[in-house]
């Protein structure tokens, strides 16, 4: 909640230029059955009792409380029956790319209410000859579905859904040409030519920032992994020992890298809407147009 606090006030601020959205994920990508935290929701208590249903409510809690402050949240869908649960609260909801290529997953983004962005494999997308799964996952995802899941309720029925038009692709920052690929692929299927990129740091968020300030309009939002403190710890049992306000899971950025970059950011915003701006008149006015005009006089628009 702290966090959320400042980032709301760095959001307030930028308003004119960027709409943030606060990342907050529940469930880790990268632990397995074996080792590893599960994440808030499946062990709230981080030592391996798994009270889910505490998970839930933390969850469920923390998200009314964000967004009572008036910051949107987004997260990792993992599970398919979590988000039942939670996303009447969330704005927007990524899948990685472990799970891109799963029916069930784009099934689910097919029927969600908000934008859904689709991690592209770099694996599979080697596999099919740089052909790219996140791009499948988007087109499926706009399409109508009926398949198995449960209500609110827990029980058990079929799902139908009209397809959700919102969905993406998130890229790794950085590949300039994944990302050419990827915007000429979406403009041959009728989408939009733009990418969500993911920054792991500053730089990779620098260097959109210039892509953007420059005029590039292929990049519609970034993903930054951000959090009080910088870098990640090592999660012990219990989590005793903690360092308040780092996380324990994938490194992040500490604060005011994070606050420099989104200014840095928006102020990319702003030097792209300076240069594309018409003039008074709509266009640069011709020498024609100044005719019979002293320094004392005005031009009017006429648009």
């Amino acid at each position: 909640m702290e966090y959320a606090a400042r980032l709301k006030g760095v959001a307030e601020g930028l308003k004119e230029e960027l709409l943030v959205i606060m990342q907050v994920n529940f469930e880790s990508a990268t632990a397995s059955s074996l080792d590893g935290w599960k994440g808030l929701i499946n062990d709230p208590d981080l030592d391996g009792s798994f009270h889910i249903n505490k998970g839930f409510r933390q969850a469920r809690q923390l998200l009314l409380d964000i967004n009572r402050l008036g910051l949107p949240c987004g997260c990792e869908y993992l599970d398919t029956i979590t988000p039942q649960y939670l996303a009447d609260l969330v704005s927007w909801a990524f899948v990685g790319e472990r799970t891109c290529a799963s029916r069930a997953h784009r099934e689910l983004a097919s029927g969600l209410s908000t934008p859904v962005g689709f991690f592209k494999d770099s694996v599979r997308d080697a596999i099919r000859n740089k052909e790219m799964v996140a791009l499948d996952a988007v087109r499926a995802s706009g399409a109508p579905h009926a398949f198995l899941s449960v209500s609110k309720q827990g029980v058990a029925g079929i799902v139908e859904t009209t397809g959700n038009k919102d969905c993406h692709v998130v890229l790794q920052a950085g590949d300039a040409d994944a990302l050419k690929t990827a915007c000429a692929a979406l403009e041959k299927v009728d989408k939009a030519p733009r990418c969500m990129l993911d920054c792991p740091d500053a730089a990779s968020a620098h260097k959109v920032a210039s892509l953007v300030s420059g005029g590039g309009r292929q990049a519609f939002g970034v993903l930054l992994p951000s959090f009080l403190k910088g870098g990640a710890q090592v999660l012990r049992p219990g989590g005793a020992g903690l360092t308040y306000g780092q996380s324990v899971t994938a490194p992040c950025m500490d604060w005011a890298a994070t606050e420099a970059a989104i200014e840095h950011l928006a102020s990319a915003i702003r030097q792209r809407r300076a240069a594309s701006a018409p003039s008074p008149m709509g266009r640069a006015p011709s020498a024609q147009d100044l005719r019979g005009f002293d320094e004392g006089s005005k031009i009017e628009s006429t648009d």
